[in-house]
């Protein structure tokens, strides 16, 4: 899929986003504050999160090339906390202008609408992983659903603590969760990646 990206958006609507420079850990919305942009990241990487009762709820994280906070089209307030996880640009795209070019542009509404599909297909997939009770299941869903078709390892392309927050765990549980896996001869790990046994995945297919 092509992603959209703010050069896809009509000129004058070009001349009005804003760009953010975010520090790590910099809020760059909070949840429940009026929504008047939807965002797009150019680089770096933004969490989406929500607080109760003092604890964070991460959702998702955003890489550069993907739009967030969509659903302020057609709410006033957000409904989730940006906060950039590492020296992030954020482009802010004002969401009437914004809504407008989509009325007006039947090419630019199917690519928002490509890129909606998108979104919900991967939320849909996290979702179903977090609902897999067992962390050991769900640790070995994930790389199953992520190991190169043929091949046994799985180089990560984010820190583990970033994917214990993807399978709703806390760093310390992800540890330990690998090490058991270690320990069974399911995986075997090495800097950022993770090989999973041939004779397990030989065990499963059959």
């Amino acid at each position: 899929m092509y992603p959209l990206t703010p050069a896809d958006l009509p000129p004058d609507l070009q001349r009005r986003v804003r760009r953010h420079a975010l520090s790590p850990g910099q809020i760059l919305v909070q949840q429940g504050e009026k929504a008047n942009s939807l965002f797009w990241v150019a680089s770096g990487q933004v969490r989406l999160a929500s607080f109760l009762k003092h604890q964070m709820i991460t959702y998702y994280f955003v890489k550069p090339g993907d739009l967030f906070g969509e659903s302020t089209l057609h709410f006033d307030t957000y409904g989730c906390t940006a906060i950039a996880e590492v020296p992030s640009e954020v482009i802010a795209i004002p969401k009437l202008p914004f809504t407008l070019a989509l009325q007006q542009s039947p090419e630019l509404s199917q690519r928002y609408l490509d890129n909606l599909s998108y979104r919900f297909h991967t939320l849909k997939s996290l979702l179903e992983l977090r609902s897999i009770n067992s962390g050991r299941d769900r640790i070995l869903h994930y790389l199953m659903q992520r190991l190169p078709a043929g091949q046994t390892t799985l180089a990560l392309d984010k820190p583990l603590k970033e994917v214990a927050s993807e399978l709703a765990l806390t760093p310390e549980a992800f540890s330990r969760l690998l090490t058991r896996l270690q320990n069974e001869g399911i995986i075997s790990r090495k800097k950022r990646s993770i090989t999973v046994s041939r004779s397990w995945l030989d065990g499963i297919a059959n």
